[in-house]
């Protein structure tokens, strides 16, 4: 995967992964991770998974009020930064 571009798929792809419900949709992204059920250890897992795809590390900017959109947001503006 490009880190310049991360789709609807990819994030569905991690959040599923890291334990969202699989019927998750886009429309969900602008939801926060506590909306989501996602707790701590689930958002420092999609971070993780989300630095290995896109070499950005956004961990510490993620809290139980971010949404997955934020974080996609934060990930590739870094990745735009990162050379």
């Amino acid at each position: 995967m490009s880190s310049t571009l991360l789709s609807d798929d990819d994030v569905r792809t991690l959040l599923v992964a890291v334990g969202a419900d699989p019927d998750i949709a886009a429309v969900d992204y602008d939801r926060t991770f506590e909306d989501l059920d996602l707790d701590s250890l689930a958002r420092a897992e999609f971070a993780a998974r989300l630095k290995d795809r896109t070499r950005v590390d956004i961990e510490d900017q993620l809290s139980a009020l971010s949404t997955p959109n934020e974080a996609r947001r934060l990930a590739l503006a870094g990745a735009g930064t990162a050379r």
